[in-house]
């Protein structure tokens, strides 16, 4: 009996070791040198997660974007796939995109794909920049990529798959929320309601990533839309900011401190310049789209702080021809310390903390650090990156 009782306790306890399970997922840019070994690819995750949907499939997209016989018509393919075996599928959008999604919608309607318009900008004066997906409340994505062909195969992206019911639990909360907002539910009254987070900063759940172990736990924007109990980005990322002892190192396409006509705000640059004070080095890579007038004044004079160095990425055209809103580096995170690690949706500035939907996985163990850091270097060390030069007068990218 003892030996049977015995047996049992080892099998929970393995079961509980690998009952969460993380995996970074990067879309490497078609002819660029990208694409650490230690991540996975985008559309052969998302085609995998997708067809393996039984009951239910909720994705949370900024918009969809398609082109005949490219990387998302699988994608998409096996989304109506589901819904035709009897998967409930439901999809949210911006509106402010529709113009784009509009192409691809219809379709998706017709094949039983119920979805919804949320007016991100009404609400919270940004947009919903989110991009998660959550299959059967038992697995979810969570990352830069929108549901876009040229995510998957012309953009530097960055993602977690996350085999948690707790993660996919606490997802779904922030999905059930949008979509009564997109049904025209007051915002207001729904994120004020009362509800149990299964995992925050300070109840981390553990899981396990390319055979290490690490805890981890989300956070959302913006601020004042996030429902009670759940954690808030900005203040995570601002936390894990003012914690750095040695370096901070990452990756965003856009940095800026005014977005949109909105008011100055320097949260997140008094965090990195208060780092950077301390004796932490602090290094960042910005896409070339935050670049050109008086969008890049903020990264200049970033870049002119001791103990910070800004490089910009240029990535150059594909042999096919200029690809509209592509080849650019639209991943969003960082990695401090080689222990934390943080993976967003979000661009860095105050259209996105505190205007737009955005989520973000903060981690604590060097077994995802590892891979950021892999990820990082190859940038930063890369073909595509030069300092940035505050006496240049950069000219905005042409993008289309």
């Amino acid at each position: 009996m003892k030996k049977i009782l015995l047996a049992l306790v080892l099998a929970a306890q393995a079961f509980s070791l690998r009952a969460a399970e993380l995996q970074l997922v990067e879309s490497a840019p078609d002819e660029t040198v990208y694409g650490s070994t230690m991540t996975a690819r985008p559309q052969a995750v998302w085609l995998q997660m997708i067809s393996s949907a039984t009951r239910t499939l909720d994705l949370e997209q900024f918009y969809v974007s398609s082109q005949p016989g490219e990387v998302l018509e699988p994608v998409l393919d096996a989304v109506k796939a589901a819904v035709k075996r009897g998967v409930k599928v439901r999809l949210i959008v911006d509106k402010v995109m529709m113009s784009e999604t509009g192409k691809v919608l219809p379709e998706l309607k017709a094949a039983g794909v119920d979805a919804r318009v949320i007016d991100y900008k009404k609400e919270g004066g940004g947009v919903q920049h989110s991009k998660f997906f959550i299959v059967d409340g038992a697995e979810s994505y969570v990352g830069s990529q929108n549901f876009d062909w040229r995510s998957l195969k012309h953009i530097h992206e960055l993602g977690y798959r996350i085999k948690s019911a707790g993660a996919a639990a606490d997802l779904s909360r922030i999905f059930a929320a949008d979509w009564a907002v997109a049904g025209g539910a007051e915002a207001k009254k729904i994120f004020a309601k009362k509800g149990k987070a299964n995992m925050t900063a300070a109840k981390p759940e553990t899981a396990s990533i390319n055979g290490g172990e690490v805890s981890y736990s989300l956070a959302y924007g913006p601020v004042g839309f996030v429902p009670r109990g759940e954690d808030t980005e900005i203040t995570g990322l601002i936390k894990a900011l003012d914690a750095a002892k040695k370096t901070v190192r990452g990756q965003v396409m856009t940095y800026a401190l005014i977005e949109h006509g909105s008011k100055r705000w320097a949260d997140l640059d008094t965090a990195l310049r208060k780092a950077a004070a301390r004796g932490v080095k602090v290094q960042l890579v910005i896409a070339d789209w935050g670049m050109g007038g008086k969008a890049d004044r903020d990264i200049k004079a970033l870049s002119k702080t001791e103990n910070i160095e800004v490089k910009i990425s240029v990535l150059p055209q594909h042999s096919s021809g200029m690809i509209p809103f592509a080849r650019v580096e639209h991943l969003k995170y960082m990695v401090i310390d080689g222990e934390t690690g943080y993976v967003t949706t979000s661009n860095w500035g105050p259209g996105y903390f505190l205007g737009s939907r955005g989520v973000a996985v903060f981690t604590h163990g060097a077994a995802a650090a590892s891979v950021l850091e892999d990820i990082f270097n190859r940038t930063w060390t890369g073909p595509y990156v030069q300092p940035v030069d505050p006496l240049k007068e950069y000219q905005p990218v042409k993008r289309v």
